[in-house]
């Protein structure tokens, strides 16, 4: 069974805040994108009322607390810019990562079956 994680994080930007979100963006995505391959995906989609919907899936536990410990400036701006709806937990966390995150807004979901496969690698048109 995989040790991933996926967080899905559903979420408003303040009335006010778009700059600073769009700061949050600035600072982390790009880092994210470059220097840490154990973030192994990080969507953001939004809705036409604002609302943010945000996936992100790490390696493991220890992938989460060291995208964290990187990113930590524009964490704070995120927390700063946005009114947290909901987060969804998918995978095997420790107590010690509930212990320092769990929340009301926090739905923990462990995986009860799966099927995990490589996407398989395109063929050239007209073969």
């Amino acid at each position: 069974m995989t040790q991933q994680v996926d967080l899905i994080f559903r979420y408003r930007i303040k009335d006010g805040e778009q700059d600073r979100f769009e700061q949050y963006l600035d600072k982390v995505v790009g880092v994210t994108e470059a220097e840490e391959p154990y973030v192994l995906e990080y969507h953001i989609y939004m809705q036409a009322d604002g609302t943010v919907l945000q996936h992100e899936r790490y390696a493991d536990e220890d992938a989460i607390y060291r995208h964290l410990h990187v990113t930590a400036e524009g964490q704070a701006d995120w927390a700063a810019a946005t009114e947290l709806l909901d987060i969804m937990v998918v995978g095997r966390l420790s107590q010690a990562f509930w212990d320092a995150y769990d929340s009301p807004v926090v739905s923990r979901y462990r995986r009860f079956r799966e099927i995990a496969r490589p996407f398989p690698a395109s063929e050239p048109a007209g073969t």
